[in-house]
């Protein structure tokens, strides 16, 4: 039975989000003003109410975001940091680290005002322009240590003709721009939006959702909407209904998405605006909303004990991201299904595409799951070089586990009960409220939903390094697979020029880099590859392949033109040393994934297709 979450001291902990305020006495108050937005500067000024048994009170700046598992630091964009008593008299600060302060405030009530810089167009940070402001709370707001669980309150002073979206209820005062959080843990978990965005609602059952949309998008914004509904409602199923009344989709518009970061009762979206002139524009944006949302539960409610309460000064090391996004990041992609917005096929395509990219990374049986999940702070999010070779991401991994697991429990129960099941059978034991889930408590709830145990899954795939055996569960699952060369005959090539161009491969990863026309320099080398065994290496900038001249977008292409086996000369720098290699080209190893429903699957392995897709299983090829 997982555990209902408790209440640990920790250094700079809160007490959880959505919890009752438990100390009495005035609150926190904020207020966030934006007089020069092209300066990209927040004024904050912070109100600290009388704490008479506190002599001395330390104030401390967060250094990371939950979600984002890097220690970011944000107090160095803050400036002009004063603190004062009431009457504007300096008070006695020592600051005792980087993100620390000592205030010698006698009991008595003080102010703090700061600036902070804010132009970094992440779901993580902040920003502030002439168009709009947005705040992800860590990065703005200092805390009083052992204080968290008092109210907070935030009055948002903006541009005129500026309106305000957050999740935050309307606080005492004008309820337009004043807002109230029962502790700093909410606070920092409730993003603001400020600007002139388009504000449009939607309700699905008692529980409204607002959506803030900024920037400059050529999607219908109804078509939004209509996804955002049938993916909530999707994900509702599965939980039976919403833990909240009302849930904020911030969704910012920009030349390059980034992701999305998921919060308590909202999600701040950052996706590439002018993307939906098809619909893989539309199917991407249902992908990550879908992600997102699911966060609401796992991670957010269902989570790590070490994940809350948080300490937002140093590094909070899990074991369990391989749960919380991995899992996550497979579940999406069946919720867009089951909510119409993917087809049969679409899901056996999205598959067939993405895992021969999984299963050709040389380093996906390096490292266990739970030890890429701990090491989340120092490679995930800093790769060094050889990243790409030596590890693989939790949330990729994790998503194939996740799958292998779905189709395992189904396996054992004809189809009946999967991985939402599992889920939703955490759900049910922490009585629908936050509650801290251990990797023990995951193996319970397979072990409920399958009628069996499956500790040897989890050993040979979260804490060994064993290759997964999917393939043989799709077939199980009333698939055929085949694996054939990206331009084989079976595969539907018969033009031989296109098939040598199509197999011939180096090995060297490469990546366009400022100066000159797009200088084609080496991002990675794949171990035991031609370009390895040629002896080239990270960061050498190849110039010429054989006589001919080669940039970023033209070295693949010039490569293409040598069938495997012949020799070439790669011509090059390193370290603005002109070298030479002979490289041998080889026959790339890629090798195209070909999934469609068995016509002669038997009755248990449609029954298991059946309950994988939530959807009648076609058994007809797609």
């Amino acid at each position: 039975m997982i555990g209902k979450k408790k209440r640990a001291p920790l250094t700079m902990t809160t007490t959880g989000p959505r919890r009752p305020t438990t100390r009495d006495g005035e609150p926190f108050r904020y207020r966030v003003g934006m007089a020069n937005p092209g300066q990209h500067e927040f004024q904050v000024e912070m109100r600290v109410p009388a704490l008479p048994e506190r002599a001395h009170v330390e104030l401390v700046f967060a250094a990371w975001a939950p979600g984002s598992y890097m220690i970011r630091d944000f107090v160095r964009h803050v400036y002009g940091l004063e603190i004062t008593d009431e009457r504007g008299r300096a008070l006695d600060a020592e600051r005792l680290d980087k993100q620390r302060w000592r205030v010698t405030s006698g009991g008595a009530p003080f102010v703090v005002r700061y600036r902070v810089f804010a132009f970094e167009t992440s779901v993580r940070t902040s920003f502030l322009d002439d168009s709009h402001g947005y705040w992800n709370g860590t990065s703005l707001f200092f805390a009083v240590e052992g204080e968290t669980r008092r109210a907070h309150d935030v009055t948002v002073d903006p541009p005129r003709g500026w309106h305000v979206s957050t999740a935050l209820p309307g606080g005492p005062g004008d309820a337009a721009t004043t807002f109230r959080a029962d502790s700093y843990d909410e606070l920092v978990d409730s993003p603001f939006e400020v600007g002139t965005h388009r504000r449009l609602v939607f309700r699905v059952g008692r529980t409204t959702f607002e959506v803030a949309l900024y920037g400059r998008c050529n999607a219908e914004p109804r078509r939004l909407v209509d996804i955002l509904r049938r993916v909530v409602r999707a994900t509702a199923e599965i939980f039976g209904g919403f833990p909240f009344a009302r849930y904020v989709f911030i969704i910012h518009a920009l030349p390059v998405g980034s992701g999305g970061l998921e919060h308590h009762a909202s999600v701040t979206m950052d996706i590439t605006g002018l993307s939906f002139e098809d619909e893989k524009g539309y199917v991407r944006f249902a992908d990550l909303a879908a992600h997102e949302f699911f966060h609401a539960w796992n991670v957010k409610r269902l989570h790590d004990p070490v994940l809350g309460p948080f300490d937002y000064t140093r590094e909070n090391y899990t074991r369990m991201l391989w749960f919380h996004e991995g899992f996550t990041d497979y579940l999406a992609n069946v919720l867009i299904l089951r909510a119409g917005l993917l087809d049969e096929k679409g899901f056996w395509r999205w598959i067939a595409e993405d895992w021969p990219r999984y299963a050709s990374r040389p380093g996906r049986m390096e490292t266990p799951l739970d030890e890429l999940s701990f090491e989340a702070w120092i490679k995930l999010y800093k790769p060094a070089d050889n990243h790409f070779n030596s590890a693989v991401s939790y949330y990729e991994k994790g998503l194939w586990v996740g799958m292998a697991l779905d189709l395992e429990l189904r396996r054992a129960t004809q189809g009946r009960r999967g991985l939402p099941e599992l889920f939703r059978w955490l759900w049910d034991s922490g009585h629908h409220q936050e509650a801290t889930v251990t990797e023990e408590d995951v193996r319970a709830a397979a072990a409920a939903v399958g009628g069996k145990s499956f500790d040897a899954f989890f050993e040979r795939y979260v804490h060994s390094t064993d290759e997964l055996a999917l393939p043989a569960l799709w077939r199980q699952a009333g698939l055929t697979v085949k694996l054939a060369a990206p331009w084989s005959a079976e595969a539907g090539e018969t033009d031989p020029v296109r098939r040598v161009r199509a197999r011939s491969w180096s090995g060297a990863v490469v990546e366009a880099r400022p100066g000159g026309a797009d200088r084609a320099v080496v991002k990675n080398v794949l171990p035991d590859s031609p370009a390895a065994r040629a002896g080239l290496t990270f960061g050498d900038e190849l110039v010429a392949l054989d006589g001919d001249r080669v940039n970023a977008a033209t070295f693949a292409k010039r490569l293409s033109d040598h069938p495997p086996g012949t020799k070439v000369t790669v011509t090059f720098f390193r370290r603005d040393l002109l070298q030479t290699a002979r490289l041998t080209v080889g026959a790339s190893p890629e090798r195209r994934l070909l999934l469609e429903p068995d016509a002669k699957a038997s009755a248990t392995s449609l029954a298991i297709r059946k309950g994988w897709l939530g959807v009648p299983a076609s058994g007809r090829k797609t």
